[in-house]
């Protein structure tokens, strides 16, 4: 029986077959580094780097579109500490949630031992963080919000707009944990007020591992944390101060941007949000009739769901499983692959009272198919 791939917030699988074509070409006949020499090869490939920063900084509406302020890193969890580190100074404070990933609770949990303190806004019992809940932890020291655009345990998308609003109307950088958004849902980052905003290339972006990127807004400068090579003023002591070599250092990941490329490209032609929303439906619409099975955050039989307020990400409990056992039978007797325990976002189990062997975690992507989902619903039924 063929694979049936339900693990896509980790990352998407498969990927549209012209990223792997567009990789391999580039690897056969232009993988030079880019922008280091003045033949016509490496011009080349820098060229293709500049203009995918510039279809970035348009695909997320960056308030000026200035593709020098795209800058690309390794992943979602490189951009977000290269953001919160240059931000932030010893007595300066932040705000986050319980919803986070790792890869913003451990860099707080690390800023601790430099004098910077954080606060974590909590959230309700479906998987939201109310706008209040997020204002009443200001201070006047809080120099930064930090939040995730969407729970990649819940799929739960949260009103980053008016948390935006809130915090343009105190002076505060707001930095947006796009990784499980970028390319499922719309963003627009001027109009949420986003300052700085973080992104990988590997889920919804349908590129490979490898690459992500931070977008900056506004004036502000992002004080460097890693400092070499940039390719050009090489005479130059001291890092370059402008935007993107500011933030970058050293020879990209060229092969993996243009494969990112690719997968854009695909995106602007294939609507990926709306057929993971509709499989999602589907999911659990049928999920309402097999009644040991429930949805962390959601009443039972709910299913009529607005893509605005959720992504296809969701976490189940079979009655009486661990979850790890599921995720073992569902493997081996019906080659279903799903995500069980913490999903590196330890307190949104504390949250939602899940903390004991974590969920069963289902996130479709665009090219799983309806007969699919229903054979994960019969292998759940299955279970007793």
């Amino acid at each position: 029986m063929p694979l049936i791939y339900l693990d896509n917030a980790a990352t998407s699988f498969p990927k549209p077959p012209t990223v792997a074509a567009d990789m391999g070409n580039f690897l056969a006949n232009e993988a030079v580094n880019p922008g280091r020499s003045g033949f016509d090869l490496s011009l080349k490939a820098g060229a293709r780097l500049d203009n995918l920063r510039r279809r970035l900084a348009i695909f997320f509406k960056h308030p000026t579109q200035d593709p020098n302020r795209v800058v690309f890193t390794n992943n979602a969890t490189e951009a977000l500490n290269i953001a919160i580190q240059g931000v932030c100074i010893p007595g300066d404070h932040i705000v986050s949630t319980v919803l986070e990933h790792n890869s913003v609770l451990r860099p707080l949990f690390e800023l601790q031992k430099t004098g910077i303190r954080h606060d974590l806004a909590p959230c309700d019992g479906r998987g939201f963080v109310e706008p209040v809940s997020i204002e009443s932890l200001l201070k006047p020291e809080t120099r930064l919000v930090v939040m995730t655009h969407a729970s990649n345990v819940l799929g739960t998308v949260q009103p980053v707009d008016e948390i935006g609003a809130l915090c343009r109307s105190r002076g505060i950088h707001f930095l947006l944990d796009a990784a499980q958004t970028a390319g499922v849902v719309p963003i627009d980052m001027a109009a949420i007020g986003a300052d700085l905003l973080v992104f990988t290339g590997h889920k919804g972006l349908m590129g490979p591992t490898g690459t992500g990127g931070l977008l900056i807004a506004g004036e502000g400068n992002i004080k460097p944390t890693r400092w070499g090579g940039t390719g050009v003023r090489s005479a130059v002591r001291g890092h370059l101060e402008e935007y993107p070599y500011r933030l970058e250092a050293g020879t990209l990941n060229t092969v993996g941007l243009v494969g990112l490329n690719a997968g854009l490209d695909w995106l602007l032609t294939n609507d990926a949000g709306k057929i993971e929303n509709e499989l999602s439906t589907r999911l659990l619409k049928g999920l309402a009739d097999i009644p040991s099975v429930s949805v962390v955050g959601l009443e039972k039989g709910e299913f009529d769901l607005s893509a605005a307020s959720r992504t296809a990400v969701l976490s189940i409990l079979v009655e009486s499983m661990d979850p790890a056992k599921v995720g073992m039978f569902l493997d081996a007797d019906w080659d279903i692959a799903v995500r069980t325990g913490l999903q590196c976002a330890p307190l949104v189990h504390e949250a939602m009272g899940t903390t004991h062997g974590g969920t069963i975690r289902i996130s479709p992507g665009p090219f799983n198919t309806p007969q699919e989902i229903d054979i994960l619903l019969e292998a759940l039924a299955s279970f007793k």
